[in-house]
């Protein structure tokens, strides 16, 4: 849906999700990058275009474009998902990063944004999200984050491949908030940085950015939930 959530902190920010993101976005995408997500591969500028289009149309979804704040690079996306104020939930996910950044300090720095929200200015008690079982990566840094593993969902939906996809369920309650920050924190605040070694990224006008910042030594491959 259309939103005007903007969040920012250590060297990144979250915007609403655009069609001007699509230029750079389309750059960033590729197929084993985006295995283990409930959609189709957008393919090209286009594809990219019609998934953000689709994204903002669907109430159950307030998407981001993950920028870095410094040069304007473009390296993601990611989203809530289900917010319930009267339940005091959400969910995170719809998550990818660009592969020059993976390790990096952008996935601890946008949880740590999107969790602090969640808990701080939504007053939820409860973030989930969903992992394709399959994604070893992803649930690696989610067991890392400190999110509780509630189990696995068999069977849960359907995969772009035609396959049946089972779901790892995992959640923060507000109690755990603190104990995770300071965890976040203590990630990205380690003086741990060496140049980034991946392609050139794009701004959001979709113009090369030859000055991307250094990024921390890796820790985890950022998680693209479901």
């Amino acid at each position: 849906m259309q939103h005007d959530v903007h969040l920012q902190g250590h060297g990144f920010r979250l915007e609403p999700l655009a069609v001007a993101h699509a230029g750079a976005l389309a750059q960033i995408v590729d197929p084993s990058m985006w295995a283990g997500m409930s959609t189709t591969l957008p393919e090209g500028e286009v594809g990219m275009v019609n998934f953000i289009e689709d994204t903002r149309a669907t109430r159950a979804l307030t998407a981001f474009a993950v920028v870095d704040a410094g040069s304007g690079l473009v390296v993601g996306s990611t989203a809530f998902r289900d917010l319930s104020l009267d339940d005091r939930r959400v969910e995170i996910g719809r998550t990818f990063y660009a592969r020059s950044t993976w390790g990096s300090l952008v996935n601890p720095v946008s949880k740590w944004l999107l969790l602090r929200h969640a808990f701080e200015s939504w007053d939820v008690h409860r973030v989930g999200f969903r992992v394709d079982a399959r994604n070893v990566r992803s649930l690696a840094a989610m067991r890392r984050l400190g999110a509780y593993e509630e189990g696995v969902m068999r069977g849960h939906r359907a995969a772009p491949d035609g396959t049946r996809a089972d779901s790892v369920c995992f959640s923060i309650l507000a109690h755990e908030w603190p104990g995770v920050e300071l965890g976040l924190l203590d990630r990205i605040t380690s003086p741990r940085t060496v140049p980034v070694l991946g392609p050139v990224g794009l701004t959001a006008a979709g113009e090369p950015d030859a000055g991307a910042p250094g990024v921390a030594v890796p820790d985890l491959p950022p998680v693209i939930a479901l």
